[in-house]
């Protein structure tokens, strides 16, 4: 039996299991079973239902009637529709942005690109995954739209986890600096046309990678 942990609060063992399914520790089809998870965790069901509930409102868990709870299998629409809808948001979050965005903010993201750059070459997936929601965080954020950035955090939270659920091979195949870059500099030039197309292009490349994903590598060994 696995080793038992110790966990205090509801939004502790929520996060515990968010995180596990987006390591691949849970992996996708797997049923969360309720007492299993509680006597691993060291927590009564409660908190582990909850988690479960919040997990299946966030679309990563399925519950299905008189057989319980699994971790999703993203299909290839499901996460196209998804990042579609990411893009909307993304794209009204820059119409909203480039109105009272400063100096000092654009600086922020650049140096977030900078960031992002240097930990591409490294291959470090969780390190690069953060930078770039930190990015697109940014921008959102600075839109001053709270309900707007809330939404686009899901969403940038939910697409990370289906690509790596989607794809266990999943790797960073490009640096997307120079879109990152584009959208900045329409952004700091107050060209929302030039900037909302440069997010949909961005969006389309991240949609057209999925063309190669879900397939296994050469030197893949199934013992």
């Amino acid at each position: 039996m696995g080793k038992i942990m110790k966990i205090n609060s509801e939004d502790a063992v929520y996060r515990k299991l968010k995180t596990a399914i987006r390591k691949r520790y849970i992996r996708q089809g797997s049923q969360l079973v309720e007492i299993a998870l509680a006597q691993q965790l060291g927590v009564s069901r409660t908190p582990v239902r909850s988690a479960i509930k919040r997990l299946e409102a966030e679309g990563l868990v399925n519950s299905i009637p008189n057989r319980g709870a699994f971790v999703i299998t993203p299909t290839q629409r499901e996460i196209k529709e998804t990042f579609l809808v990411r893009a909307q948001l993304e794209m009204m979050a820059i119409r909203l942005t480039i109105s009272s965005i400063t100096e000092q903010q654009i600086k922020e993201i650049r140096d977030l690109i900078e960031a992002e750059t240097a930990v591409f070459d490294k291959n470090n997936l969780d390190e690069y995954f953060a930078i770039n929601d930190s990015l697109h965080m940014k921008i959102a954020e600075f839109s001053g739209n709270r309900v707007l950035s809330s939404y686009i955090h899901e969403l940038l939270d939910r697409t990370r986890i289906f690509l790596i659920l989607y794809d266990p091979f999943y790797k960073i195949e490009y640096c997307p600096t120079k879109e990152h870059e584009t959208i900045v500099d329409a952004i700091a030039d107050r060209d929302i046309d030039r900037a909302c197309a440069a997010v949909q292009e961005h969006i389309n490349s991240a949609i057209n990678g999925l063309e190669s994903a879900g397939q296994l590598p050469e030197d893949y060994l199934s013992l």
